[in-house]
């Protein structure tokens, strides 16, 4: 009998966060690092003209256009950047789970750049090929039910989104299976999930609903130190920059910081605990019985 619960899995974020502070701002450290660099790559690929338009800060409709009219002609610039964002994200990903399934691992801060992020790159990118897949899917078959009527539509809505969750649940093992094995196999991944599919749905709503909680409280902490140190306007604006202000702006950046490494510690943490009381204690137990 599993001891998996799924509530204690969806507090699996909150659990590391408190027993390894030192990790996550190292995390955070690394995170920044990355983003600068995919910045970086993304302004020397889209060249002056879009560097031009990113200091002038506040963009007018005519300038949206000319933003989308670079994009599109910039597509393989954006695959590198795609490319370089899961790999940023899969590293963390992989401290994570190294955390919770491998903890005597180490490395910097538990991370790791090797084979394993590699392939975690690769699942994840395989996640977001799905996601669209299934979006152009869903939109092409809601549409076709829209013209039975509104409650066509809204059948085929429900019918969408239940699909998408029930495939999104039983994939959610991949990147927990794809670590521990070293395989980018949706198979493996289905096959983790058998039998599970109830709890696995309630760790994940679990999940949404603490993450939220988390992004209100760091936004009206955030909200308030703006507020106090003279408003938004007093961030922007260099020539009324005051010591206040620039403690501010910086405090406000680092919890910005926090927060998207606390996101990806709070989806990733609960699949590897769920896989490890899953997957992992359960195929121990069947050994011992043997």
């Amino acid at each position: 009998m599993t001891r998996f619960s799924p509530s204690d899995a969806a507090m699996e974020g909150f659990r590391l966060t408190k027993e390894h502070p030192g990790v996550m701002l190292a995390w955070s450290a690394v995170y920044f690092g990355g983003i600068l660099l995919i910045a970086m790559v993304m302004m020397a690929t889209l060249g002056p003209q879009f560097i031009a338009l990113a200091r002038k800060g506040q963009l007018n409709a005519s300038d949206l256009d000319t933003v989308s009219d670079l994009l599109a002609a910039s597509w393989p610039a954006f695959i590198l950047v795609l490319m370089m964002t899961a790999l940023l994200m899969s590293i963390i990903a992989g401290g994570v789970m190294r955390l919770v399934l491998r903890p005597e691992e180490h490395g910097f801060a538990h991370l790791k750049i090797g084979r394993t992020e590699l392939k975690l790159t690769a699942a994840n990118l395989v996640c977001i090929g799905l996601y669209a897949v299934s979006v152009i899917v869903g939109v092409i078959f809601t549409a076709g039910a829209a013209q039975a009527g509104s409650v066509g539509a809204a059948l085929a809505i429900i019918l969408v989104v239940a699909f998408g969750c029930w495939i999104g649940v039983r994939l959610s093992l991949l990147l927990p299976t794809v670590f521990e094995t070293g395989q980018v196999s949706l198979r493996l991944a289905w096959e983790r999930t058998k039998g599970h599919f109830w709890q696995l749905f309630g760790m994940i709503v679990l999940s949404v609903i603490f993450y939220v909680i988390v992004w209100i409280l760091f936004s009206i902490i955030s909200f308030a130190i703006v507020e106090i140190s003279g408003g938004e306007a007093a961030m922007q604006d260099i020539g009324r920059l005051t010591p206040l202000t620039a403690i501010a702006a910086m405090i406000t950046l680092v919890m910005q910081l926090l927060l998207q490494v606390l996101q990806i510690v709070m989806i990733y943490g609960p699949f590897a605990v769920a896989y490890r009381d899953l997957v992992l204690e359960d195929a121990e137990r069947a050994e011992d019985f043997a």
